[in-house]
């Protein structure tokens, strides 16, 4: 149990990344369904790649979330391509063991 586990109300549902086909197009696992928490929250980031972005949402949750995976933020639904997002940026935040405790998901 993590120790924001109890705030974890809601449901996301994460898509993992699973190729990328010779055109380029990437190929993604049945989305699942987690247990998170979701803040709105507007900041401007810097990404990987060394662009800004504007995430729009800020979301807790125990499961490790990369990048390339797909991230369908409650109230979404995960039947349509469309309502994922590809994470900003993952931060995992580690608790007072030393060891992950959960993860920030910035979409």
């Amino acid at each position: 149990m993590t120790l924001m586990g109890h705030t974890f109300r809601q449901t996301l549902h994460l898509a993992r990344h699973l190729s990328t086909n010779a055109g380029g197009e990437s190929e993604y696992s049945e989305p699942e369904p987690h247990r998170c928490r979701c803040e709105g929250d507007t900041k401007r980031l810097v990404t990987a790649d060394g662009s800004e972005r504007v995430s729009e949402f800020l979301v807790f949750t125990s499961v490790a979330v990369r990048t390339e995976d797909r991230v369908y933020p409650p109230d979404a639904d995960p039947d349509d391509d469309s309502a994922g997002r590809e994470p900003l940026r993952v931060i995992a935040r580690r608790g007072l063991s030393g060891a992950v405790d959960h993860y920030e998901v910035y979409l």
